[in-house]
């Protein structure tokens, strides 16, 4: 016999690990971004670091140039370490595909 399992078709899912809490505040913070080198990030990541240092202008954007790009480059302890190691206090992580 088999099964099928099936999820919440409300979206509904259980949180079994938290993120880091949000930051009161961006200016004056370090703000890393990371690509996983798809969907046009090298136009799309740019922007939104323009936009972003609109609202947050004293905030020191890190780009995704300073990190490894690619979905096995940044999902990687020594690409975490680079982040924390260049005193970021936040990551966006983009592109979605």
């Amino acid at each position: 016999m088999s099964s099928l399992r099936v999820f919440n078709p409300s979206g509904a899912t259980e949180i079994t690990s938290v993120h880091a809490p949000r930051l009161k505040a961006l200016d004056g913070g370090r703000i890393a971004f990371l690509s996983n080198d798809t969907w046009q990030a090298h136009r799309t990541l740019p922007l939104v670091q323009e936009l972003l240092q609109g609202r947050s202008p004293t905030a020191r954007i890190l780009t995704h140039q300073e990190f490894p790009q690619g979905n096995a480059q940044i999902d990687n302890d020594d690409t975490v370490r680079m982040v924390v190691a260049k005193g970021a206090q936040a990551a966006v992580i983009g592109n979605a595909a």
